[in-house]
């Protein structure tokens, strides 16, 4: 490419229309991957309030009783009868803190049932999911 003096002369342009398209791509991937984070399979539950509740921080099995008093071992879908061997499956010690989301409509039978079969079975970090009191 031969240079003339009027390339020489002219300013280097700086196009924004393709980066503003990169830009917008960039933009819907974060958000499509923000959301497919946030974005989680669960049971709606309503848990009780309590005033002086501790916060959990270990990592620990979940079991949920919605208010219909279903159970779901990690969202799953599982019987009273078929309850201890999917906790065996997912978890190798019985050391793994085990937390119950117990909807505050569910039976508390059901829940002291949940219990029982828990600590009868060796289960003995067990504890019950709340939310703290805001007034």
């Amino acid at each position: 490419m031969k240079l003339t003096k009027s390339n020489a002369l002219s300013r280097a342009r700086f196009e924004l229309l393709p980066l503003i398209d990169v830009i917008f791509l960039l933009l819907i991937f974060f958000i499509f991957v923000m959301l497919k984070m946030s974005m989680q399979s669960s049971i709606d539950v309503e848990l009780p309030q309590l005033q002086h509740a501790k916060t959990v921080q270990n990592k620990h099995m979940i079991i949920t009783i919605d208010a219909h008093d279903k159970l779901f071992v990690d969202n799953e879908l599982v019987s009273q009868a078929t309850l201890l061997t999917k906790i065996a499956d997912a978890q190798q010690t019985k050391k793994r803190p085990i937390l119950i989301n117990g909807d505050k409509h569910a039976s508390l039978g059901s829940a002291l049932t949940l219990l029982e079969t828990l600590r009868s079975a060796g289960y003995q970090q067990v504890a019950f999911a709340t939310t703290k009191d805001r007034s």
